[in-house]
């Protein structure tokens, strides 16, 4: 069926955000804006006026939501004021007496007075770091939007990390502790500096519920368009993180080409420090820490927040290469006697199928306890017809758990929140859910990473690896954010 032609009186949907004052309003709306709008600062009544900024707007309908005055102390007083707001000597109070000589009061009025002239709806935020029976103000704020009538959404605030048992239990006791308010519609969190983008658009689903008219379509078209722009991030984001996992898998260094005594000499030899090697690795690890951290730059830029990361991928050990020699016919021959006729069908093996033999269990066995030194070292060998580095496939799974769990910080970062930090402790659930999604993807991954090194097809390697990127962010938000299942 059709959709009804919207006018222009039905085309804007008017959004007034509430709370007592110092509560983050401001903040959140840094957040939801994507930009910096008004003054932040940890003292009561930072916004001293009302002021509407566009939070969406797609085909001649727009959201506005409204960032106003925190509610004071004097309630008592403002609930007086209110009833006498409609005659001149109330006006004149306001305006005049307020103004100079109760800026508390003053502010108070001014957000009752937009939320009764202008809001659709309300976003009320509380301070989730207290329970609802210990702030007096709660229940007295909420007196007063009754007396306005119009629909209310009660977002939990200041809640701190992201833990979502915790979170659950503290919407319930929200939830109960305002239940017998029919002005309020739902309680839930959206939390001004760890809020995830997949719950935003929570906020017009939610009001286009119980806002009544042609307006309810309105809310309906803008929440999807708020899903679309930040659907369109995500796929920047895919990106991003794919064009980083391709150059690492196909990240190489050429290594010189060395005799067979050689070969030898550096495949068993325990105390040989390879002065190339060393040269190699530094190579690699500035490259892949320069890439990472111009990727994760532009994630932060694309989720509109400012700031740039001072992280890099932790150094580690010669673990984290593919040591590649050319293994040829006169090596086998060289170690024969030692391990008989096994060398014959090892060599085989490599020339044909350029197998890698990982951890050194099979190689260990066959050409002795140095080599099981070696190649638990990660010197891993493969009939590649070049002589190569790479990354190897445990360092590449412990990138890709790197990039999911940056990404999860970038997205929880709301802009209220300031610059961008680099996460010291991300939650732990995140990486539990993280490694579930790798270990389920494991063979996938797997097969990526056979894929890479200097012979790998980067178009067509691009297009599995963003594939798979995709399966993989989206399983983490999901497992993380069920109700978003159906944005994807």
């Amino acid at each position: 069926m059709a959709e009804e032609t919207i006018n222009e009186n039905d085309s804007e949907v008017i959004l007034s955000l509430i709370s007592h004052t110092n509560v983050g309003k401001t903040a959140l709306a840094r957040t939801l804006l994507r930009r910096d709008v008004g003054e932040v600062a940890d003292r009561a009544h930072v916004t001293v006026a009302s002021e509407a900024y566009t939070l969406i707007e797609t085909d001649g309908l727009v959201t506005k939501l409204w960032d106003t005055p925190g509610f004071g102390s004097n309630l008592a007083k403002l609930a007086k004021r209110i009833r006498s707001s409609g005659n001149p000597v109330g006006w004149i109070m306001h305006q005049v007496w307020d103004r100079f000589k109760d800026e508390s009061l003053w502010c108070s009025q001014e957000a009752i007075r937009n939320i009764k002239e202008d809001a659709d709806l309300v976003l009320y935020l509380v301070d989730a770091s207290q329970s609802p029976g210990t702030i007096g103000y709660v229940d007295l704020e909420m007196e007063i939007l009754s007396w306005i009538g119009k629909p209310v959404l009660v977002f939990l605030n200041q809640t701190g990390r992201p833990e979502p048992d915790r979170i659950a239990r503290e919407e319930q006791e929200w939830s109960d502790h305002l239940a017998e308010l029919d002005i309020v519609k739902s309680v839930s969190t959206l939390d001004a500096f760890t809020r995830c983008w997949t719950q935003e658009h929570h906020v017009l689903e939610k009001a286009a519920e119980h806002i009544d008219g042609k307006k309810k379509q309105t809310a309906e078209k803008l929440a999807r368009a708020w899903t679309q722009r930040n659907l369109d991030v995500f796929e920047k984001s895919l990106n991003e993180i794919s064009d980083l996992f391709v150059f690492s898998l196909l990240d190489t260094e050429k290594l010189k080409e060395n005799s067979v005594a050689s070969k030898l000499k550096n495949l068993v030899g325990k105390n040989d420090q390879d002065s190339e090697m060393e040269k190699v690795q530094q190579n690699m690890y500035r490259r892949l820490a320069e890439r990472t951290a111009e990727t994760i730059n532009r994630l932060i830029a694309n989720h509109g927040l400012d700031g740039q990361t001072a992280r890099e991928l932790a150094r580690s050990s010669q673990d984290e290469f593919t040591y590649s020699r050319n293994v040829e016919e006169s090596l086998a021959a060289a170690v024969g006697g030692a391990v008989s006729g096994l060398v014959a069908g090892l060599s085989a093996d490599l020339i044909a199928g350029g197998a890698t033999f990982g951890g050194g269990a099979v190689m260990g066995m066959l050409l002795g306890a140095g080599t099981t030194y070696a190649l638990a070292k990660g010197y891993n060998l493969t009939q590649t017809g070049v002589n190569e580095v790479r990354w190897t496939e445990a360092q590449f799974e412990s990138q890709v758990k790197f990039i999911i769990m940056l990404y999860l910080a970038v997205a929880h970062f709301g802009r209220g929140r300031g610059a961008w930090q680099d996460p010291e402790n991300n939650p732990g659930h995140w990486e539990d859910t993280t490694d579930e999604i790798i270990q389920a993807n494991k063979e996938a991954l797997h097969n990526l990473w056979k894929k890479g090194g200097a012979d790998g097809k980067s178009e067509k390697l691009k297009k599995e690896v963003r594939s798979k990127v995709r399966v993989l962010l989206t399983s983490a938000l999901v497992k993380l954010y069920p109700d978003s299942a159906k944005i994807f």
